[in-house]
């Protein structure tokens, strides 16, 4: 759980670095990825090849129309407008996914199977390493696009400047667009790798989201490592919690870290001091 929240909170802070927008529909975008892969497996009898392909199409169509639809008609005016549309979306999105797929969870198999894995006295699932090891793979993955390829560092430049990258000919307006879709598809993944242990729900998005936004303050707000850091920290207090307290404080934990993080370190792990003259 705690490199979903990673993925989550890594697409989430990716778009507000390039776009300077923060998009409360994140968590919705991991719904229709659940959905986008199960789908496929349960209706048509699709293989997992099948739905990966599927959840990675449809989470960059929904990354482009994300882009065209609803923060190009609010670009260079208040963010909070953006923020506003991004919470309606995200209310569309769950009530589209109740109507088109009904009020009942769906599921589909693991695609390493379902027996566990034994290590000792301990069990282990295998999706649950197949979750890890796909997190870090995206992780290396877009560590060499943003630091080793010419539009990897066109996007970095279009996130520490925007103006000052326009002056020097980057394409801005692309930039943004390929955000959008990257953000989609770390969501879209994220909830094509959970469907197999948590259900795809048309409620699914909002706690993931926000379970996402307390990985970002530990993290660091706007920083890429720090919301990997984050949503690792937070899925292992939460087990913890569970195993050794309650489940019933699981949800409480990521609170009180909340709070805890406001108030000791409210710049995260990662964040940095910014100094603004006034």
């Amino acid at each position: 759980m705690g490199c979903i929240y990673g993925l989550i909170a890594l697409g989430f802070n990716l778009l507000y670095n390039a776009a300077g927008v923060m998009n409360f529909a994140q968590g919705d975008l991991v719904m229709l990825g659940a959905y986008f892969a199960a789908t496929p497996v349960v209706m048509l009898q699709w293989s997992p090849l099948g739905a990966i392909a599927a959840t990675v199409a449809g989470a960059i169509i929904i990354g482009v129309l994300f882009h065209e639809g609803v923060y190009r008609p609010f670009r260079g005016r208040s963010p909070g407008l953006f923020l506003s549309a991004s919470v309606a979306v995200g209310i569309s999105l769950r009530n589209v996914a109740l109507i088109v797929e009904g009020p009942h969870p769906m599921s589909m198999p693991s695609p390493v199977g379902s027996n566990f894995i034994r290590v000792g006295a301990v069990s282990i699932v295998p999706q649950h390493i197949f979750i890890a090891v796909v997190t870090l793979l995206l992780v290396v993955l877009q560590y060499v696009f943003l630091m080793k390829t010419g539009t990897g560092r066109r996007l970095r430049a279009t996130a520490q400047d925007r103006e000052a990258a326009r002056l020097m000919g980057i394409p801005v307006r692309r930039m943004i667009a390929l955000t959008f879709v990257v953000s989609a598809l770390l969501s879209g993944i994220a909830g094509m790798l959970l469907v197999p242990i948590f259900f795809a729900a048309a409620d699914m998005g909002p706690p993931l989201l926000l379970k996402a936004f307390i990985a970002i303050v530990i993290g660091g707000f706007g920083s890429v490592p720090g919301a990997m850091v984050g949503g690792l920290v937070l899925g292992v207090l939460e087990v913890l919690v569970a195993a050794f307290v309650s489940s019933a404080f699981k949800d409480a934990i990521a609170f009180a870290v909340l709070i805890l993080f406001l108030l000791v370190m409210p710049r995260g792990i990662f964040g940095e001091r910014i100094a603004e003259k006034v």
